[in-house]
């Protein structure tokens, strides 16, 4: 039983490495076989189709998602908009640098599996979107922004992450578009604070500073 139990777990760990690389239709049985060191028969044994292999893949990567209790307690306790939207950019910041191949499964997933997918965001996902939602939302008035669906909000700021995260060697000679994760949050803080802020330019040039 443990090896069968080891098995399955090289077979899901090169999945992982894999669909990350190439995208669920640019893997075959044969490359997870070959890197798990594992025969195709042995795939088929616990995932009857490669689209198991891939849930299974994305699920063993969202699992790790965790909202720290420290990090939601500096957002809710922020002395200002500022300071929460900042403490918001550093838990989707460090999240997203400590699991680049969540990343990359998460394009993935939304490119070539859509609807298959959301199960698997609403029970991983959704509670830390959620979280980060109702401690920002005491800070929307800030930005003359009570409209603003902070659910929606924080959604966009995930995406900004990864988005960046992922796309930013293509246009720029580092690998990584900053040195630190507290340098990324301030950026991204500032970045946002421009965007949905509707207060005065005075109030805005606050918000900045």
């Amino acid at each position: 039983m443990p090896e069968q139990s080891t098995s399955q777990e090289r077979m899901i760990a090169a999945a992982v490495h894999l669909f990350a690389r190439k995208g669920f239709y640019g893997t075959s049985t044969k490359d997870v076989s070959k890197l798990a060191n594992v025969s195709e028969g042995n795939i088929f044994r616990y995932f009857p189709t490669m689209r198991d292999l891939f849930l299974c893949a994305l699920e063993s990567e969202l699992v790790k998602l965790t909202v720290r209790a420290e990090a939601l307690v500096r957002v809710a306790n922020a002395d200002n908009a500022h300071a929460a939207l900042q403490s918001v950019f550093e838990l989707i910041t460090e999240t997203m640098a400590k699991q680049p191949e969540l990343v990359r499964l998460l394009h993935f997933s939304a490119l070539e599996f859509g609807p298959d997918v959301e199960t698997l965001f609403r029970q991983y996902v959704r509670p830390m979107t959620e979280a980060l939602a109702t401690h920002l939302q005491k800070w929307s008035s800030d930005y003359g922004s009570r409209h603003v669906n902070p659910s929606i909000a924080v959604l966009s700021f995930i995406a900004t992450v990864i988005l960046l995260q992922d796309f930013f060697p293509a246009f720029s000679d580092s690998a990584v578009p900053f040195e630190s994760v507290e340098n990324a949050a301030t950026a991204y803080a500032a970045l946002w604070c421009q965007v949905i802020s509707t207060a005065s330019k005075s109030q805005t040039s606050d918000c900045l500073t």
